[in-house]
């Protein structure tokens, strides 16, 4: 997992924070250094201990429309941060150019997929399935399919070569994983998934990884960072959080497919190829850094690899999502998101 540089929070802000959310008096400010886009920080104070969260990637809204629904989740069971209102009953604050959320701290620790026991990884598979049931009675009513349009090949290669373009007159960062992207395309680029609408979808939270996963003593205490829920296909983020917590390891990808299955029944051969057709096509990682901002930069290197591994174990993978897998028995660790 990639570290992210957070600085100190200055004392004015801390108060505050401290003082709008009514959080009693701090006794230490830490920063905390995992993440890769927003600042968070851990207040401990004369009443408890809390997550303090500097909103840079998401705008206040979609993070208002998450808090404000993490209450309903909590009275069904589901392992939740509450989150905090300030003394005008707001779950944002706006301090001079940043705006704040906070939520109660968790203590637990984030996963790496092959610290999840198989039965660990189905019950997570199962509590993935729970919530996007729970979503759907607690969210306003969403559209069962939607439409999808795969990235062409021309505007992929496009974009790769304008930041090769710009990787050359800069720091070269990227350029030999763009030249390498380039030669993928050349290989992959008659099996781009169709247009089509995807079904079935529904509400999801849309960033289920380690980092927004806590684990203690092997159960889930903690579902963290609601700022991307919507609509999506529910393959999608089945699919998606599969390959990132569990990366190679089909077996636990297996496992965690079945809890949920379990709950709802899927097929998930469409959705794997089109979430493959994303990683071979993506540019974002590429875009954020040349705009100056270097902290997804890792994510490039590590979702390039992963993405030719899977180039290599399609018919594999597929069978892992498939019901009746039975795995080889090899394992590696996730990939980052």
């Amino acid at each position: 997992m990639a570290l992210s540089r957070v600085p100190p929070l200055a004392p004015q802000v801390q108060e505050a924070v401290a003082g709008e959310f009514r959080l009693g008096r701090v006794v230490s400010c830490q920063p905390v250094q995992t993440g890769v886009m927003n600042l968070n920080w851990q207040f401990t104070t004369d009443r408890g201990m809390f997550a303090v969260k500097r909103l840079t990637d998401r705008p206040p809204e979609a993070v208002r429309a998450g808090q404000s629904l993490l209450p309903r989740l909590a009275e069904r069971g589901f392992p939740v941060a509450s989150p905090h209102l300030t003394s005008t009953g707001d779950t944002i604050l706006t301090i001079g150019d940043f705006s704040y959320a906070v939520n109660d701290w968790i203590l637990g620790a984030h996963p790496t997929g092959s610290e999840l026991a198989p039965g660990a990884c189905t019950e997570l598979g199962d509590l993935v399935g729970r919530l996007h049931l729970a979503l759907a009675e607690l969210c306003p009513p969403a559209p069962r399919r939607l439409p999808d349009t795969p990235a062409t090949v021309a505007h992929a290669r496009a974009e790769l070569e304008r930041f090769a373009r710009l990787s050359d007159g800069s720091d070269g960062f990227g350029r030999d994983g763009i030249a390498r992207r380039l030669e993928l395309l050349d290989t992959i680029g008659d099996q781009r998934p169709p247009t089509a609408e995807v079904s079935p979808c529904g509400w999801t939270h849309g960033d289920l990884n380690p980092l927004n996963l806590l684990f203690r003593n092997g159960q889930v205490v903690g579902l963290l960072d609601w700022d991307r829920l919507g609509v999506r296909p529910y393959g999608l983020e089945v699919v998606r959080t599969a390959t990132i917590l569990f990366g190679t390891d089909l077996g636990r990808v297996a496992a965690f497919v079945e809890g949920y299955r379990g709950r709802v029944p899927i097929e998930l051969g469409d959705a794997a190829d089109r979430r493959w057709w994303t990683l071979a096509t993506e540019t974002w990682q590429l875009e954020r850094h040349f705009a100056g901002d270097p902290s997804c930069d890792h994510l490039f290197a590590t979702r390039g690899d992963f993405l030719y591994w899977w180039t290599d174990h399609r018919r594999e993978v597929s069978a892992a999502m498939s019901p009746g897998f039975r795995s080889t028995g090899s394992k590696s660790s996730g990939v980052a998101s």
